[in-house]
């Protein structure tokens, strides 16, 4: 979220918000503090779970056109909020997100692939 108090009007910024508020106090009874205290390999298997569902859910729509989308859409919100979770506990905040996607914007996938292992070498 902004520097600002005032809440914001996007719900992905509430969102990432919340889980670094739950990040920071760890409150008890909250299922995000129980996936961070799972630590990373809890963290990281729901957001592999997670993954299969959005694909599995995608493929009933390419299956079906007459499929709603609202389940893939379900379980890609799914999907969102388990990363969000690994990642604002690691302190990783929506701006950061943004920057980095920014930073991308334009380059061809291919390139950019191409530049990372340039840069390894």
């Amino acid at each position: 979220m902004s520097d600002s108090l005032l809440p914001s009007d996007d719900v992905l910024e509430r969102l990432m918000a919340e889980i670094h508020q739950r990040a920071k106090d760890m409150p008890a009874g909250s299922y995000t503090t129980k996936l961070i205290e799972g630590g990373v390999a809890k963290m990281g298997a729901k957001i592999v779970e997670e993954a299969a569902e959005v694909v599995e859910a995608a493929e009933q729509v390419e299956r079906d056109s007459s499929q709603s989308h609202d389940h893939l859409i379900y379980e890609a919100c799914d999907l969102i909020y388990h990363l969000w979770v690994l990642l604002g506990s690691r302190g990783i905040t929506l701006e950061q997100l943004r920057a980095e996607l920014a930073r991308r914007e334009g380059t061809s996938g291919l390139e950019e692939k191409r530049q990372r292992g340039q840069s390894q070498s």
